[in-house]
């Protein structure tokens, strides 16, 4: 009987805007799977897609006392989940928005202090060189600041090579121990 009331598109709004749960009920299993099966269409996502007809039919509902529908119901449905569809999309894109600036600003700030942390690394490191002794300090500059092999540096220097690798083993040790620290 209710059904047969419902063909006529005046009673049906005038039962929802009076809250009549079984006008309702008419639309919502009238045009539920339908309606879910266009947005699923659209968006590619079944389980977006039930959100959405579900927000459509809540947001139907809430607006039904005010309900001014010029063409029929299904238009108007399915207008309606579009939007709520598009609305979604588009605070999507700003969230994402957002996320990108967060992680541009996070690496922007990470590479600031990496490079604040590397010059001060480079610091210590040049006072620690300035500390070893002579000898030590000029085989290591040979060797790591000029690419000398330990055999060019013992002909330079006119020690063994052995020397050389005892002062580089030194100097390496040491510089390692400052950094360790830090």
């Amino acid at each position: 009987m209710e059904e047969s009331k419902y063909q006529d598109k005046e009673l049906l709004l005038i039962d929802l805007r009076e809250g009549v749960r079984t006008a309702f009920t008419y639309v919502f299993n009238t045009y539920f799977h339908e309606l879910k099966g266009y947005i699923a269409t659209i968006c590619g996502n079944n389980t977006m897609a039930q959100e959405i007809v579900q927000q459509t039919f809540i947001k139907f509902w809430t607006k039904r006392k005010n309900l001014v529908i010029k063409g029929c119901i299904k238009r108007y449905l399915f207008k309606m989940a579009y939007n709520l569809y598009r609305d979604q999309q588009k605070q999507k894109v700003r969230e994402l928005q957002i996320i990108k600036e967060i992680q541009y600003r996070a690496t922007l700030e990470f590479i600031e202090n990496n490079q604040s942390d590397t010059e001060q690394k480079i610091a210590l490191l040049n006072q620690e060189i300035d500390k070893l002794p002579k000898k030590c300090r000029t085989v290591f500059l040979l060797g790591k600041k000029e690419g000398l092999k330990y055999q060019e540096i013992a002909e330079r220097l006119n020690i063994s090579t052995k020397t050389v690798e005892v002062h580089m083993s030194k100097a390496l040790s040491r510089l390692r121990n400052v950094l360790h620290h830090y």
